[in-house]
């Protein structure tokens, strides 16, 4: 799955295990693998689209480079959020009910005169 994000600052990351390396420049929009995108609006080096009043960088400025440690992070962040989302919470399940029996049978709120 992709996600389109537009790029505020050239950057580029190694595709692949053969070493590919993909550039990204800087004033356009691409189709990025959803982790890439992740990591690359992180790093704030993308966003979903062109903020108002952006520049583009510099011409001296070198371009950036995502790691495939923080492409790793990113897929494990975005994992963790899809099962977070998919959780059905039920309020009623997850704190106990206070009844007698629950508590030894002891009148709780209650002063004992």
């Amino acid at each position: 799955m992709t996600e389109r994000r537009f790029v505020l600052v050239d950057f580029r990351y190694t595709s692949d295990p053969l070493g590919h390396v993909r550039f990204y420049e800087a004033g356009n929009s691409y189709d990025m693998p959803r982790a890439l995108a992740h990591a690359a609006v992180k790093r704030e080096l993308a966003a979903v689209e062109q903020p108002v009043g952006w520049t583009p960088p510099g011409i001296l400025r070198p371009p950036e480079v995502l790691t495939e440690s923080e492409l790793v992070e990113a897929e494990a962040e975005l994992k963790a959020l899809q099962r977070h989302a998919f959780e059905i919470v039920d309020p009623q399940s997850s704190r106990p009910s206070l009844t007698r029996e629950t508590i030894g049978g002891t009148n709780v709120g209650r002063k004992n005169l």
